[in-house]
């Protein structure tokens, strides 16, 4: 790999690779470790040297990047399988990650971080200035700068800036593989139910980040985390971090004293309320949704539902929309599907949670096979780490967010299903 500047966000990769059986080690509250070098093979069993040892600090996974104080541990103590990445709802996600981005921007971010959002508040926040280093680039200038301007300034979400952002992570992945032109890694990526998660053949794919889709009669249109688009189809992706749920309808949010309250107001139910004509709010202001959600999902349009199908579910099925939307704004219900790109390690896509229970309502009711389908960070990781010019993003990736690679999915192992 060449250098050609010195940029401290930029990450050289290791040299190789290797599976840890020891991969627990213990560093003081500066983020230095003991002298001693010692490794441990469970994260009780680090907790227990710092005991006896008489030691503080914090205890972390070198194969995750997940850092964890002794308490924590002493408090489950079923987190510390060996050459695992541990971070699950046992331990508090969310901490667990934050602790991890921390330990990256004391590394390469100490002098460009926003002071008004101390350690002891949450993740770091970058200042305004030095918003883009919060994308992980190559040492190629000319590739750093392709990455960097997948997303324009004006599209970065409020808190682009956080260290926690997943518009970041997905600019880091996403502009990497569009910039150094390595759309056929994702040809080789299964979705979960075992379908492609991208396509079957990258040839005449292209990537958009930040997609905006019109035809939907929206004041505001629809944009699109990324945008795969292929010959008569496409796959609207959705990629999620930390966030514990996915976007639900404004309008039973609306308060009174809201300007649109009096025409828009909605009570979460598929009725005519309000005087209105329409059973949805949105349709009596002329955004077409309910002309297309009945050939994609189980919610007839000529009868009350309650509670409304659409509003919990909302920005899932509106990615469907977006996929599956031709330009010339006919809905092709075969002809595209949505992707949702998620961290494993989150506990809101498992069990009872909420974006959990979200996923599997929007399946549940899929006219189409295929059209919504899903793929872990890890997985996608996995797909990309041999891939000598991106080792860069696959080292940061892991180092700064804890993902790694996960290669134990096969792609002929598990079922087909909707």
């Amino acid at each position: 790999m060449t250098t050609e500047t010195t940029d401290s966000a930029m990450y050289v990769p290791h040299p190789t690779r290797r599976v840890v059986l020891r991969p627990f080690r213990v560093f003081n509250a500066e983020g230095v470790p003991y002298r001693n070098r010692r490794r441990f093979a469970t994260a009780v069993d680090a907790a227990a040297w710092m005991a006896e040892s008489g030691v503080s600090g914090f205890i972390q996974n070198q194969v995750s990047g997940v850092s964890l104080l002794p308490e924590e541990v002493a408090r489950h103590q079923s987190v510390g399988a060996p050459g695992v990445s541990v971070m699950a709802n046992d331990i508090g996600y969310v901490d667990a990650l934050v602790r991890t981005l921390w330990l990256w921007a004391d590394k390469h971010h100490r002098e460009e971080l926003d002071g008004r959002h101390p350690r002891e508040k949450g993740p770091p926040v970058l200042a305004t200035g030095a918003a883009s280093r919060n994308v992980l680039v190559p040492s190629q200038r000319s590739k750093a700068d392709g990455i960097r301007a997948a997303i324009r300034e004006g599209q970065r979400h409020r808190w682009f800036r956080s260290l926690k952002s997943s518009q970041a992570l997905t600019q880091s992945v996403f502009g990497a593989i569009q910039t150094f032109d390595c759309l056929d890694l994702l040809q080789d990526v299964p979705a979960e139910c075992g379908r492609p998660a991208f396509y079957e053949s990258a040839d005449g794919w292209t990537l958009d980040l930040e997609h905006s889709l019109r035809g939907l009669g929206e004041p505001r249109p629809t944009s699109v985390d990324v945008l795969a688009s292929g010959p008569g189809v496409r796959v609207a992706v959705e990629c999620k971090l930390t966030e514990g749920e996915f976007g639900t309808c404004s309008r039973p949010r609306l308060r009174r004293g809201d300007e649109t309250w009096p025409e828009q107001y909605c009570n979460g139910s598929y009725t005519v309320q309000h005087r209105r004509r329409s059973r949805c709010a949105l349709t009596e202001i002329g955004i077409r949704y309910w002309d297309h959600l009945p050939r994609l999902f189980d919610w007839p349009d000529d009868r009350d539902h309650e509670p409304c199908p659409f509003g919990e579910t909302y920005q899932l099925a509106r990615n469907a929309l977006a996929a599956t939307l031709t330009p010339d704004g006919q809905l092709g219900p075969g002809q595209g599907h949505v992707l949702v790109v998620y961290d494993a390690r989150n506990p809101s896509f498992r069990g009872e949670a909420k974006a959990e229970q979200q996923w599997k309502a929007v399946v549940a009711s899929c006219r189409v096979p295929g059209l919504v389908r899903r793929v872990s960070w890890q997985r996608l990781m996995a797909a990309i780490a041999d891939t000598q010019e991106l080792a860069y993003l696959v080292d940061g990736v892991a180092e700064k967010y804890g993902l790694e690679p996960d290669r134990s999915w096969s792609q002929a192992g598990g079922p087909v299903t909707r």
